[in-house]
């Protein structure tokens, strides 16, 4: 009797070893994209914590600036321009990590909005390195964009990976 228990034991131990070495590559990929998932989402959701007291401090940068004399302190702008660059980096991680199959249309829907994203991020880069950075416009996009669909939608899906 134990030994037959012994030979079930032996044949189960080996079903589920080559079980795992046949999804180990499909496994292995699964752990990387969540643990990059959750990197991303965390990063993100720092820098949209950040973000409304930082274009406030632009804003009031520009508003004290207006005067001639007055030199215009763009650290607030600096400091969006750093965050806008953390977020496009990330967003470039996340979509250069394989998902797993399932994942696999979603992901694609993650990298066309990504592409969208960083197009404006760029235009925003851009405005701050020419010194046309408009903390109002930014402000007005920022808020239209947390108010979409699609980035509730995300915010929903977050909160999950917290």
């Amino acid at each position: 009797m134990f030994r037959k228990l012994l030979i079930v034991l032996g044949v189960l131990v080996v079903i589920l070893g080559g079980t795992f070495l046949y999804f180990k590559d499909t496994i292995l990929g699964t752990v990387e994209f969540a643990k990059q998932t959750k990197e991303t989402v965390s990063t993100v959701s720092a820098v949209n914590e950040k973000m409304p007291a930082l274009i406030q401090k632009a804003k009031e940068n520009q508003k004290n600036a207006t005067d001639a004399n007055a030199a215009n302190d763009n650290s607030a702008e600096k400091e969006i321009k750093k965050e806008l660059v953390t977020v496009k980096q990330e967003l470039k991680k996340l979509t250069e990590t394989e998902p797993p199959a399932k994942l696999k249309n979603i992901h694609e829907q993650l990298a066309a909005h990504s592409d969208e994203a960083n197009q404006k991020i760029d235009e925003y880069i851009k405005q701050i390195d020419n010194g046309t950075f408009n903390p109002e416009e930014f402000q007005a996009l920022y808020e239209q964009m947390k108010n979409s669909p699609e980035f509730k939608e995300a915010e929903k899906y977050l909160k999950l990976l917290r």
